[in-house]
């Protein structure tokens, strides 16, 4: 969005949350970029580069209870942004353990706001990552 607003902080135009060197797209940032894939991984959820994103969210609703993917994917995805944002523009070097804590912070949120039941499987995913 930046790029297509005319707007270049320091001309990066790369993803600056992994090594590649790849134009930072949203797919790319959120799906298949190194950090995000292994946050992924890390609350179960596999984006294989190599699926449409249809295949990997039926493959992630098989994991994760249906009924809040969304959330929990919002939740995820917004905070890999937050890392993103966080290096460009406050030079804070983006960290899985910073994702992580955000993550657990917000999934904790979360949890007040569901049923017994999924606030305890909430709590499980937060406990594992």
């Amino acid at each position: 969005m930046l790029k297509r607003r005319h707007y270049h902080i320091d001309d990066i135009e790369y993803c600056v949350l992994c090594t590649t060197q790849e134009e930072e797209t949203i797919d790319h940032l959120i799906f298949s970029c190194q950090f995000s894939q292994h946050c992924w991984a890390k609350i179960g959820i596999s984006y294989n580069t190599n699926n449409s994103r249809i295949e990997a969210t039926i493959r992630a609703k098989e994991k994760i209870s249906s009924s809040h993917l969304f959330e929990i994917f919002t939740i995820a995805a917004w905070n890999i942004w937050k890392e993103r944002n966080n290096y460009i523009f406050n030079l804070i070097n983006p960290t899985h353990n910073s994702w992580i804590e955000r993550t657990k912070a917000d999934l904790n949120w979360l949890g007040y706001r569901v049923p017994t039941d999924l606030s305890d499987y909430i709590t499980s995913i937060v406990n594992n990552l």
